[in-house]
């Protein structure tokens, strides 16, 4: 399977404050490719709990481009893809109202969340939080570093994968009964833990 693991990191609570960006580019389930990008947040402000959490300080970002000047680098590793989170709420959340901040359309692709399908994969866990989901599953990460949390998001998603025998998105679909999430120019539907089941009525 193909698909691309994103985690954001943001300098306030505020979704549109990103500071970095951590991508991991899977193909034939194999990893390929791993980057994080730093980025000025806008407005240029940093709540210091969220500083102490994912250890980015202002001076790191102060010089570097807004989200908007790393969007050609960023677009191609979600256009037309699968994309993966570890709670896709926040991270998808926190794209779109970035995208929307500088008036940027949408790109189009599918994505799940790695803390529904894990909720699903291994119900015997008592926490689906990342860290504690990686000790579970014995990956080793480092937990809110942008870079290693899309890291260890893929390496769930693979071990879910690996686990029940899953090649493609409309196996892992229909396997876990989860719906898909999509985003697409003007529109984002979100990623539910359990498919709406659709009714028949009488004619």
């Amino acid at each position: 399977m193909d698909f691309t693991a994103i985690d954001f990191e943001t300098a306030t609570s505020k979704f549109t404050s990103v500071c970095s960006l951590g991508i991991c580019e899977v193909k034939d389930n194999e990893i390929i490719n791993r980057k994080e990008i730093y980025i000025r947040p806008v407005p240029f402000e940093f709540n210091e709990f969220n500083s102490k959490i994912h250890g980015i300080k202002p001076y790191m970002v102060e010089n570097k481009p807004t989200f908007d000047g790393y969007w050609h680098e960023i677009k191609p590793y979600l256009e037309n893809k699968t994309v993966i989170a570890h709670n896709a709420l926040f991270d998808v959340g926190a794209l779109c109202a970035t995208l929307d901040l500088f008036g940027i359309e949408y790109p189009r692709f599918d994505y799940l969340c790695t803390v529904k399908l894990s909720q699903k994969a291994y119900p015997e866990l008592t926490s689906h939080k990342l860290n504690n989901l990686c000790d579970a599953l014995k990956i080793n990460f480092k937990h809110h570093q942008a870079y290693d949390d899309a890291y260890a998001c893929a390496k769930v998603m693979l071990r879910i994968l690996e686990d029940y025998s899953l090649d493609t998105l409309d196996e892992v679909e229909e396997c876990f009964e989860i719906e898909v999430g999509r985003l697409y120019p003007g529109c984002h539907l979100k990623c539910k833990k359990n498919k709406k089941v659709k009714t028949q009525t009488k004619k």
